[in-house]
């Protein structure tokens, strides 16, 4: 049984990383176009981390650009951290949280308004939690076109030499999509033979404390595990809730930059060149997470392989649990019958029909039984004790 968790606990994991790959695909696919202002200033933000309502200390919070950190800071005692840009020109940047134990968190096209405060709550785990913010700062001044069209073939070109590999990932998603549910099929029918076994497991008498001392520890066991669970689903629905008053404000100050921003754009030529040279970068992590598919599909089809497994041992443990059943309930037919002996030797003592020879005889035939049927009932609870620890039950 604890086996078939664990399994579980396996595919979710593989399915949780391939959602969050799959949601990471969609970041960045329309590139904002930064805008070139007069006058540069200075801003500072405020970003306040929590888990599950109290503050997170220790959380590395940073502003990055085109992969390049521009500054960072390190979450207090207040779960606060304060994050200064000098010189900053109004272009979109990202926002990381992050710390060990702990979903990192992403939030990208971020315009800086001065003052401004957001807010994330963690969640507990691996992978990253991302967030586009909407922003209209994409104004440029048409100049260059010959330049752009150039650029923009070669971008082409790229796209291209990475079909193939788009194609690959396909179809390995729709490999691990098929290992899910036939995965998904086969743990139905073990649970079915699981709830079958424990109704056996009902129909055999206690035998001893032992016993009941380790399903009192098997069941706290599993209390903790689902208070785990809760954990975990309280606080990653705390911190959607987070990320997306976070993502509110954060567009709400876009479009105060926007306002604030003036219209005059960098040259054509120099914008496009930028832009192909993003939609490369794309391009080469398109075929990374095309990689990162098939080793998904991979860990699915291993999944579904010990699932199947675990099944048959399940099916192994059903067969030979029924037999004790049935040994077992020999042993009570043999126990009633000879019940019923004493009772026609009592009837027989107390009517004077049979001498005192006799009944001592009859009596220690009787006896002799008891005793043969208590050493059976004593080997069925070793053969139950041991055919337990063989399927860890």
């Amino acid at each position: 049984m604890r086996l078939l968790k664990r399994q579980k606990l396996f595919l979710s994991a593989v399915l949780i990383s391939f959602m969050t790959v799959s949601y990471a695909e969609t970041e960045n696919n329309n590139a904002l176009k930064t805008i070139e202002t007069n006058q540069k200033s200075s801003v500072s933000i405020t970003v306040e981390v929590n888990y599950l309502g109290r503050a997170s200390q220790g959380v590395m919070v940073s502003l990055m650009k085109s992969g390049k950190t521009v500054t960072q800071s390190t979450t207090g005692s207040n779960g606060k951290a304060t994050l200064k840009v000098d010189n900053y020109d109004n272009s979109p940047l990202t926002l990381r949280i992050k710390k060990d134990g702990y979903q990192t968190q992403i939030m990208t096209g971020l315009v800086l308004k001065n003052g401004s405060a957001y807010e994330f709550s963690m969640v507990k785990g691996s992978g990253t939690i991302t967030t586009e913010v909407s922003s209209g700062v994409r104004k440029i001044s048409e100049k260059s076109e010959q330049k752009v069209k150039e650029i923009h073939e070669k971008k082409e070109q790229h796209i291209e030499e990475t079909k193939e590999a788009q194609q690959e990932k396909e179809e390995y998603i729709e490999e691990k999509k098929e290992n899910t549910q036939e995965l998904n099929k086969v743990q139905e029918e073990k649970e079915k033979l699981e709830k079958k076994n424990e109704n056996l497991e009902e129909k055999i008498e206690d035998l001893s404390p032992e016993e009941a001392q380790k399903r009192r520890e098997q069941e706290a066991k599993e209390r903790e595990q689902r208070l785990k669970e809760l954990e975990k689903q309280r606080a990653e629905e705390e911190a959607e809730e987070k990320a997306e008053k976070a993502k509110k404000q954060a567009e709400k100050d876009a479009k105060k930059a926007e306002k604030e921003a003036k219209e005059k754009a960098k040259k054509e030529e120099e914008e496009a060149k930028e832009k192909a040279e993003k939609e490369k970068e794309r391009l080469k992590e398109a075929e990374e997470k095309a990689k990162a598919e098939k080793e998904a599909a991979k860990e699915a089809e291993k999944a579904r392989k010990e699932a199947e497994k675990a099944k048959k041992e399940e099916e192994k443990y059903q067969k030979k649990l029924g037999k004790i059943v049935d040994d077992q309930e020999k042993v009570q037919k043999k126990r009633k019958k000879l019940e019923k002996d004493q009772k026609k030797l009592d009837k027989k003592i107390n009517k004077g029909k049979i001498s005192v020879e006799e009944a001592k005889e009859e009596q220690a035939k009787i006896d002799e039984e008891h005793a043969k049927l208590d050493e059976d009932l004593e080997d069925l609870q070793k053969d139950l004790k041991k055919l337990k620890k063989k399927y860890d039950k």
